[in-house]
């Protein structure tokens, strides 16, 4: 599957992870032709940066959809564990969840996501 990368160009760094251009790119950036000029962004106030096709396992794409979705899914059930007015939970246990949701809130930060996922033990 084709798909676009922000990369430091003096690097080749890659500054996120692949994605597909919006939709409306065009009205974005209100030029024609612009796909074109989309590699050296200096002309649109991003030096050193530029956007450039990447082919990306259909797989790949696919499973870090599931697991930003599964992330999602936790942290719209555990919400009620770390809101100001749950009084069914002591201050350590309160505590607890709000570490447990930062370290989900984390998952694409490791350093093999999405291909491998250390998923955090769930507060009991």
């Amino acid at each position: 599957m084709k798909m676009w990368q922000l990369k430091k160009l003096s690097t080749n760094e890659n500054l996120n992870d692949p994605q597909p251009l919006p939709e409306n790119w065009r009205n974005i950036f209100g030029l024609q032709g612009v796909i074109d000029k989309l590699g050296d962004l200096t002309w649109a106030g991003h030096p050193d940066t530029g956007w450039f096709e990447v082919d990306v396992p259909d797989v790949v794409v696919n499973t870090k959809a599931l697991i930003d979705a599964q992330i999602q899914n936790i942290l719209d059930e555990t919400i009620q564990y770390v809101a100001l007015d749950t009084p069914n939970l002591t201050k350590t246990e309160a505590q607890k969840w709000a570490a447990y949701r930062k370290l989900v809130q984390e998952i694409p930060l490791q350093p093999d996501y999405p291909n491998s996922v250390y998923w955090p033990a769930r507060p009991e």
